[in-house]
C-alpha cells in the first residue's frame, strides 16, 4: 500500500510543479500594468527638428526622441499622433489625446488654460543665413534685408511689428520653404528658433545659423489638461530625470549640432511642477526616482 500512496503524493507534487512552471512562464511573458499603459500625445509633425516624417514614414525629431526616453522614465508608452497646430488645443480639451507634445512657448494666457510641465527648451529666436553671405551679428545688420519666414507664425508677427523701423522686406512661405529661399538667394536670412536654424544647417552645408540671436527668457514646454494634475507630475519628474542624466542635452545636440544654453531650460531642473512664475505652477517639492 505504501507504494500506491507514494505514487499519489508524487503525482500531486508533479502537477503542482507543472502549474507553478506554467504560471511563472505566463507572468514572465505578460506585460506589467505599467508597461501596458499607453498615453496618447499629439505633435505637429512637419516642424523639424522637433517632429517630422523620415523617408521611411516614421516620425523623427527632438520631441520623438524625448517621448521615447520619457516612456522609459514614467513606465508607460507615449504614442504619437499627428495633429495640425491650429487644432491642437481644441483636440486636447476634447480628450482626443492626453499630451500636447510640441514646443509651445509658455505664456500667462496659455498657462491659465492648461497645465505646463517642466520646460524642456529655450525659445531663442535665430536667423539662418548663407555661409558665404553677409554676416549678421546685430539687428542693425538686418536693415534693408529680405527676410524669409513661415507664414503667420510668431516670427512673422515679430518681423511685421518692426518692419517700418528697420526697413526689411518679409518673404512669407509655408513650412520649411523659408530655408530654401535663403539657399536659393531669394532671401538674405530666415527667422526661426535657434534649434531649427541648427537643424537646417545640418541639412545644407551652405547654410549656417547667424551669431545674432534674441533671447527674451522665454521657454517652451509640453502641456496637459487642467484636470490631469497627476499626468503633469509624471511628465515633470521624467523630464527632470532626463536633464539630470544628460539625455535631454544629448538629444538637443543630436538634432541641432548646437550646445544647449548654459543655465537654460535644456539643462536646468525647475523647482516644483510646471513653469515657475506662471499660472498653475505648483511649488511642491518632490523626490525623483530615475531609471
Amino acid at each position: 500500500m505504501r507504494p500506491l500512496l507514494h505514487n499519489r503524493v508524487g503525482s500531486k507534487m508533479v502537477a503542482k510543479l507543472r502549474y507553478a512552471a506554467i504560471m511563472s512562464a505566463f507572468l514572465a511573458a505578460a506585460p506589467s500594468a505599467a508597461s501596458a499603459e499607453t498615453i496618447t500625445a499629439a505633435s505637429d509633425v512637419g516642424l523639424p527638428p522637433f517632429a517630422f516624417s523620415g523617408d521611411d514614414g516614421k516620425y523623427r525629431g527632438i520631441d520623438m526622441d524625448i517621448a521615447a526616453a520619457l516612456s522609459e522614465q514614467i513606465g508607460a508608452t507615449i504614442e504619437i499622433i499627428d495633429q495640425p497646430w491650429s487644432t491642437t488645443y481644441p483636440g486636447l480639451n476634447a480628450k482626443k489625446f492626453d499630451i500636447v507634445l510640441s514646443p509651445a512657448t509658455v505664456s500667462a494666457e496659455r498657462a491659465k488654460a492648461m497645465l505646463f510641465a517642466e520646460p524642456y527648451g529655450d525659445a531663442i529666436y535665430g536667423f539662418l543665413t548663407k555661409k558665404a553671405g553677409s554676416k549678421i551679428a546685430t539687428i542693425d545688420d538686418l536693415r534693408g534685408k529680405t527676410i524669409a519666414v513661415n507664414k503667420g507664425n510668431l516670427f512673422d508677427r515679430w518681423l511685421s511689428q518692426r518692419e517700418a523701423e528697420y526697413g526689411w522686406t518679409i518673404n512669407r512661405f509655408d513650412k520649411t520653404s523659408d530655408a530654401a529661399a535663403v539657399a536659393a538667394g531669394q532671401a538674405d536670412a530666415a527667422m526661426m528658433y535657434v534649434a531649427a536654424a541648427g537643424w537646417m544647417s545640418k541639412q545644407n552645408d551652405a547654410l549656417t545659423p547667424a551669431s545674432f540671436t534674441i533671447n527674451n527668457g522665454e521657454v517652451y514646454a509640453y502641456s496637459v489638461r487642467l484636470a490631469d494634475k497627476e499626468l503633469r507630475e509624471r511628465l515633470d519628474r521624467g523630464l527632470e530625470c532626463l536633464k539630470q542624466n544628460g539625455k535631454l542635452a544629448a538629444i538637443f545636440k543630436k538634432w541641432t549640432s548646437l550646445d544647449p544654453l548654459p543655465g537654460g531650460a535644456v539643462v536646468t531642473v525647475a523647482a516644483g511642477y510646471g513653469v515657475p512664475g506662471f499660472p498653475n505652477y505648483d511649488e511642491a517639492p518632490h523626490a525623483l526616482s530615475c531609471k
